[in-house]
């Protein structure tokens, strides 16, 4: 099978390589700011939790999955990694895909990036399974994961309010989904939208 290739206007999204292990070891850091808003009540790895799934990712492997469970996200400029994007089951019995997202370089947040690779990703995985619906799952203190879901299309689908008591305050926990006749239609090309 070949590679995963998927080019955006500012991200591309491709395989794990081996050379992703150094800078993505500094990313994983637990003292980065992404652990702040990605699950943060889950606790922040150590340093060799952080260190043990970095050489999972970039291990070589002639076994991939299709689709992939995972991508690496990089800077389409200058082949920077930045972060990641990957998929797990809710529940594989009943076909319910859920997506994960993460811009672990602070520097590139709120720039697009997670936007893009989100899109790029929602739709690589409705084009490489049958899918009917994917969504995500985040935390009222995750403003970010929030906007990018609304940017692209995604409808809150459940709202589990004050779930989460975390860092002397209260969040909801919620779900954005999109169903793929949705997709689909805020992705068709403009010419075929106004017919």
């Amino acid at each position: 099978m070949d590679g995963v290739d998927l080019k955006g206007h500012k991200v591309w999204l491709r395989d794990w390589r081996p050379v992703d292990l150094e800078p993505l070891r500094d990313l994983l850091d637990p003292a980065r700011p992404w652990h702040e808003t990605n699950g943060p009540y889950f606790g922040r790895p150590t340093a060799a939790d952080a260190d043990s799934k970095a050489l999972k990712l970039v291990a070589p492997s002639t076994d991939l999955p299709d689709p992939r469970t995972s991508l690496a996200v990089t800077d389409l400029n200058n082949g920077r990694l930045i972060g990641q994007v990957s998929w797990y089951w809710e529940s594989a019995q009943t076909d319910w895909r859920r997506l994960g997202l993460v811009i672990y370089d602070e520097r590139y947040w709120g720039g697009g990036f997670g936007t893009e690779a989100l899109r790029l990703r929602t739709t690589y995985l409705f084009s490489r399974t049958d899918a009917l619906r994917l969504d995500f799952a985040t935390f009222s203190g995750n403003p970010g994961m929030i906007a990018i879901g609304r940017r692209l299309g995604f409808v809150e689908e459940a709202r589990f309010r004050r779930a989460r008591r975390w860092a002397g305050g209260v969040h909801d926990a919620v779900v954005y989904g999109v169903l793929r006749e949705e997709w689909e239609q805020l992705n068709a090309p403009r010419a075929s939208r106004h017919r």
